[in-house]
């Protein structure tokens, strides 16, 4: 494929009007038109952008697909799997990433993520008590 490498931005979105929900937003190019400055607005209206990464082949024509300039998704922190725990919703997020993106590239996001979560909720501590068992590991 010749095209420029589409985007994929990690981020916490911007609580607002239309989201109220502490949410990390992970938002996918899907044509180069979104890095004009309309599609930049967008964006940064969106969320607070902490890690950027290039697309593989396979999610790069998954955006062919789409009729948006962005496709974006939230891991909503305060609700049901993760309430409340920054790491379940880190490690979920990981997870989602794996088929994709290299296990060093996965730890450079999730510590990104938590850096900048952490700078900007100085009091966050993890939910007290067990959330979930792990077997076999």
């Amino acid at each position: 494929m010749d095209m420029e490498k589409l985007k994929v931005y990690y981020g916490w979105s911007k609580i607002n009007a239309v989201r109220k929900k502490r949410s990390l937003s992970v938002m996918f190019e899907n044509d180069l038109s979104c890095r004009r400055e309309r599609g930049q607005r967008v964006l940064s209206a969106t969320q607070d952008t902490v890690f950027v990464r290039y697309q593989d082949e396979e999610e790069m024509t998954d955006a062919k697909a789409q009729n948006r300039i962005f496709t974006g998704y939230d891991l909503f922190l305060d609700e049901k799997p993760f309430n409340g725990s920054l790491e379940l919703l880190l490690e979920s997020n990981s997870e989602a990433d794996k088929n994709h993106v290299s296990k060093n590239m996965r730890e450079r996001i999730t510590e990104a993520l938590r850096k900048a979560f952490m700078l900007a909720n100085p009091d966050y501590r993890e939910p007290g008590g067990q959330l979930s068992l792990k077997f076999g590991e």
